[in-house]
């Protein structure tokens, strides 16, 4: 029942952010009375906590199999894309996004494991920016954790923009020139 319970709560948050979701939202989307939802998530700051830890174990392992691909960095770099491209059909924007969008209301050990899986998640795709540098196949200015961190905003960004415009479509392509401006053709 908890993976169900996170499984509804990620989708709320994902569609309306962390602190428009109730637990009577969270009760009714599972099918449980509001009581019986308190003795699987006692309070907010175990549910946000669980959310991102699914986020880093959902998603991270996704990341980590990208950078371990025999494959150039700007093929890693679209494939990144695609994933975000994916969650967004799949009306799943990042979790990570829609969770730091309510900063001033999390804890200080919620928003200590957030930044911990934002830095993890920017490590990994630092890796393929370095990788990229090193090969010659990507040209950007910075360090590659500079890089990365500005392709990770920029991917959750798309994501909500493209929401916001209704061009779910448009993402792919926005994603794919950027990725072209910064790869060097070998």
């Amino acid at each position: 029942m908890k993976e169900k319970i996170l499984e509804a709560a990620e989708s709320l948050v994902q569609s309306r952010g962390l602190n428009a979701v109730t637990f009577q939202d969270l009760a009714d989307a599972v099918g449980l009375r509001k009581p019986s939802l308190f003795h699987h998530i006692k309070n907010k700051e175990e549910l946000t906590l669980a959310l991102i830890e699914r986020c880093s174990t959902k998603h991270g392992p996704k990341y980590a199999a990208v950078v371990e691909m025999d494959t150039s960095a700007a093929d890693k770099l679209r494939r990144v894309a695609g994933i975000f491209e994916d969650g967004l059909k799949q009306q799943r924007p990042c979790l990570m996004a829609a969770l730091g969008g309510g900063m001033e209301s999390l804890s200080d050990v919620a928003s200590s494991e957030l930044r911990q899986a934002a830095e993890g998640a920017i490590g990994r795709f630092a890796m393929i920016f370095a990788q990229g540098r090193e090969e010659g196949s990507l040209e950007f200015v910075g360090t590659p954790e500079q890089a990365a961190m500005a392709f990770f905003a920029m991917l959750q960004g798309l994501q909500t923009l493209c929401r916001a415009r209704g061009e779910i479509g448009a993402f792919k392509k926005a994603a794919a020139a950027y990725i072209d401006s910064i790869a060097v053709e070998g």
